[in-house]
Formats: structure tokens, sequence, C-alpha cells
């Protein structure tokens, strides 16, 4: 009788933990949308997602397209 009566408790207890949990997940979402933080994270990715071009990497390195692979890896 006792371990049903505490199994019982276990249950509810996870089931109104577990809405906590969601509506917590909930609310930080809306605060981070309203916030701007949602957007930033959005661009942060993309910008994190881009490579390089290899005219890019030339001007870095000070390098021309004609440079011979002993140059560049001089360079470096």
């Amino acid at each position: 009788m006792a371990a049903k009566i505490l199994a019982n408790l276990i249950v509810m207890g996870s089931g109104i933990l577990a809405r906590a949990v969601v509506q917590a997940y909930r609310q930080a979402l809306a605060n981070a949308a309203k916030s701007g933080v949602a957007q930033e994270t959005v661009q942060n990715i993309r910008r994190a997602g881009k490579v390089m071009t290899d005219t890019e990497a030339r001007q870095i390195l000070g390098v021309t397209e004609q440079s011979s692979w002993e140059e560049i890896l001089q360079v470096c």
C-alpha cells in the first residue's frame, strides 16, 4: 500500500516537474525573442558557416594568383 502511494507521488511529481521545465523553456524562448538574442544567435551561426574564398585568402597572405607554392609557404 505504501509503495503504491509512493509510486503515485513520484509519477505525479515527475509530471509536474516536466510541465514546469517546458513552461520555463517556452518563457526563455519568448524572452530571447523580445531581447533580440535569438536573431543575434542566428546571425552568428550564419557568419560562422561562411567559407573563406581564394581571393580573401590571397589578400590575407599578401600573395597573387601567380605566386608559386614555394612563395606561399615562405609567407606562412
